[in-house]
């Protein structure tokens, strides 16, 4: 992020960029930073954080972004509420100076709610010793096979006490690396359930489920949903490396707005707000004059921000995809 203003200018800027833009409900900075500038991803240091804003994260609707130059670089400034315009030249908006206060909640997020909202308070990708230390579903309290909402079920290890809301996991497939090594489980999430008898042997009711709970399945205490935080996006200072090893669908073929997972996490000095460039695996191919098969580049496929982290994995949703995205292939610190 350390660039001199004229290397800022000859990377960001691109000719005939807008000059102006009214943010709208449903804006995200990741949007507002693309409409001006090739990476998105750079925003943090285009935003002029010597204006009248003292937290350039914290951009509301009706807000005019302008796009000025100050010693040969680009910069994004927040002027205000539209509202406040009182007069206009052919390429200058003329501001009458206000002060006021708007409430935390109305400013415009990095990205979407809705895109990774579902995956933030799930824990997806648990150590062996985690897994097995959670207390979990041990029987039917009736003769059912599988539980559905009001169906009641016995619990063990839930500690001397338990809590009175616990989400209810099921074990889904390893994680693993590149070389077959176990990176972590993946849990899929089952339902909810309430404890109404506490005891050697506690009781709990599915209170909801999107699936059959079942003996086995695992217990986590409920926590209430956060709201979607701010993510800050930026490159990380140092090299990493890694590569996509799941999808939390089952669609081969990803896309922007996708989320996957990739074997490198907090270990490894992953942080929240991290973007990484996705390339594809080298594709081989024939030299039909020298008669040999080469290896080619990998390439570029798209951007790839990190919002959930664990020892060895983490999570991540796709920004940018200029082609199709697959399980295998590699991520990296982008390079200038």
């Amino acid at each position: 992020m350390a660039l001199s203003p004229l290397v800022w200018a000859d990377r960001l800027a691109i000719p005939q960029v807008p000059q102006r833009y009214v943010v709208r409900a449903g804006d995200t900075l990741w949007g507002i930073a693309n409409y001006f500038f090739r990476d998105p991803w750079r925003w943090p240091g285009i935003w002029n954080r010597n204006l009248q804003i003292r937290d350039p994260d914290l951009i509301y609707p009706g807000d005019v972004i302008v796009l000025r130059y100050i010693h040969g670089a680009p910069y994004l400034v927040d002027e205000g509420p539209a509202r406040a315009m009182v007069g206009r030249s052919r390429n200058t908006v003329v501001l009458r100076p206000k002060v006021g206060s708007r409430p935390l909640v109305g400013a415009i997020p990095t990205l979407a709610p809705n895109v990774i909202g579902p995956f933030l308070q799930r824990p997806l990708a648990l150590s062996r010793r985690a897994f097995h230390r959670l207390g979990y579903v041990a029987g039917a309290v009736h003769r059912h096979t599988f539980l559905s909402p009001l169906s009641r079920f016995y619990a063990r290890h839930l500690g001397a006490h338990p809590d009175k809301v616990y989400e209810i996991y099921r074990r889904g497939p390893a994680l693993r690396t590149k070389d077959g090594g176990f990176l972590a489980y993946e849990t899929k999430y089952v339902g909810q359930a309430k404890l109404v008898r506490p005891g050697r042997l506690p009781e709990l009711e599915v209170i909801s489920s999107i699936r059959e709970v079942e003996a086995g399945d695992r217990l986590v205490p409920w926590r209430h949903e956060a709201p979607v935080p701010y993510y800050y996006p930026r490159a990380p200072r140092k090299r990493i490396e890694g590569h996509v090893v799941a999808a939390t669908h089952d669609n081969l073929n990803l896309g922007t707005y996708a989320v996957v997972a990739i074997d490198v996490g907090k270990n490894a000095g992953m942080r929240r707000g991290y973007v990484l460039r996705i390339y594809s695996r080298p594709r081989p191919f024939y030299d039909p004059v020298n008669h040999e098969m080469l290896r080619g580049r990998k390439q570029p496929l798209g951007l790839l921000m990190i919002f959930r982290i664990f020892s060895r994995v983490s999570y991540g949703v796709i920004m940018q995809a200029h082609r199709e995205i697959h399980i295998g292939d590699s991520v990296a610190t982008p390079q200038d």
